[in-house]
């Protein structure tokens, strides 16, 4: 081809030539940071001096590895990838509770409302996240290894030392006293940090918040099994750490800051293709193609000059002073738009769009940072309830209908009664004569 194209293969939007090529150029950044590890590898690292006497360095060197740099990868790696593309293309949305119906049998579709364009976006931008936290992890691990050049706790029998040497007194001995194979001599004094315990938590952690996001582990239900779900990657991540305490490949502070650094690393990779576990209502829903030149979305649509956010609202002070509550239509020109729901960062620009075809819209280009379960997760507005209602229940508050004019009768009386359920006063009931 003379041209780049201008839409992706899984995509009917026209984009412009930089959008694909960004995205082109974000695989080649990220695998040539995976292949920067093994540049990095091949360069001599510092050595730090040491002591002949210090017991923490003279364990004794372990030919066999209980898991090796493949086996790791294969774990870290190859594992999560192979999760994503099978949950992506064959699992996701089969137990939506939303699924489109055929428009010609009436039946609901089996395969849940997600397109083949969506899944193969969601997929993207799996991978690309995964390829990012592990390429970060990979090349800081390896940068401070050579930087630090600490020594590992086998060292010693590494080193071989001649016969005869003593630590210099004053002073401490260097690596000029070993007489062992250079090869693992260099990768003796390569301890802080643990790249088996930073790669682990960089790929399996980063399978745990991806799942999290699937399940939207944190909407308040407490279902018990998302929780075991979702720490078996984190689990197996701390297996693979402590094996390399066990083979005396690393101290613990090493394999505990390589762990911190591979969890650092996956939440900075994942946020950039997906949402917040705290946003439950996206249910993990990647983010649309990227634009540039736009300014971000406020959390609030405003009319009117200044364009300043508006103040969080106090439903008790609402219902106390009815003068106070805030407008959710015909506001005068000038004057702020309050949306009807409470929470000022719900906003109705985020529901669903349905095709032609009847499916729902894909989240990678129809709809600019979809927020799919918006529409049943926001929260109602009843004037006359003094407290906040949970953002995820039902709408089962009240909706008085407009009393008609009876002509030659007198107008029905206004009682208060008392809600048996919430205990609070309804003084906007019509109120039947008997």
């Amino acid at each position: 081809m003379d041209r780049l194209p201008d839409k992706l293969p899984f995509s009917k939007r026209r984009l412009e030539q930089r959008v694909i090529l960004s995205y082109i150029f974000d695989y080649v950044i990220l695998i040539a940071c995976i292949g920067g590890f093994y540049v990095l590898d091949s360069i001599e690292p510092f050595h730090q001096h040491f002591s002949l006497r210090n017991i923490s360095i003279q364990y004794p060197y372990a030919v066999h590895e209980r898991i090796t740099i493949q086996e790791a990868l294969c774990i870290s790696g190859v594992a999560p990838l192979v999760i994503i593309a099978v949950y992506t293309i064959l699992i996701d949305g089969l137990f939506s509770h939303h699924k489109p119906q055929d428009p010609v049998s009436g039946k609901r579709k089996f395969t849940g409302p997600y397109r083949w364009k969506d899944r193969l976006w969601e997929l993207n931008c799996g991978i690309l996240g995964l390829l990012l936290s592990q390429g970060l992890a990979f090349v800081i691990t390896q940068v401070l290894k050579n930087a630090c050049g600490k020594p590992r706790p086998d060292l010693i029998d590494r080193c071989q030392p001649r016969a005869g040497s003593h630590d210099a007194i004053p002073g401490l001995s260097n690596y000029t006293i070993c007489t062992g194979d250079p090869a693992l001599i260099k990768d003796g004094f390569r301890s802080w940090p643990s790249g088996h315990s930073s790669s682990s938590f960089a790929g399996l952690f980063y399978l745990s918040l991806w799942m999290s996001g699937k399940l939207h582990i944190m909407d308040k239900r407490g279902e018990a099994w998302k929780s075991l779900l979702v720490m078996i990657p984190c689990l197996a991540a701390t297996l693979v750490a402590v094996t390399r305490i066990m083979d005396a490949r690393h101290h613990p502070f090493d394999v505990i800051t390589g762990s911190l650094l591979g969890i650092i690393c996956a939440c900075i990779s994942y946020r950039q293709y997906f949402p917040s576990l705290s946003e439950p209502w996206k249910k993990g829903r990647a983010y649309p193609i990227r634009t540039w030149g736009q300014d971000p979305v406020p959390p609030v649509a405003l009319a009117g000059p200044g364009g300043s956010t508006v103040a969080l609202r106090n439903p008790e002070e609402e219902r106390l002073n009815p003068a106070a509550q805030p407008k959710t239509m015909g506001a005068a020109p000038g004057e702020p738009l309050y949306l009807p729901e409470s929470n000022p960062y719900a906003t109705d620009r985020y529901n669903y769009r349905r095709h032609d075809d009847g499916n729902w819209s894909s989240s990678s280009e129809d709809v600019a940072s979809g927020y799919e379960m918006q529409p049943g997760y926001t929260r109602t507005q009843n004037p006359g309830l003094s407290g906040p209602m949970s953002r995820y229940d039902a709408d089962t508050a009240y909706h008085p209908q407009q009393p008609q004019a009876v002509s030659g009768a007198a107008a029905p009386s206004m009682t208060v009664t008392a809600h048996p359920d919430r205990g609070r006063d309804l003084t906007d009931m019509p109120y039947r004569e008997a």
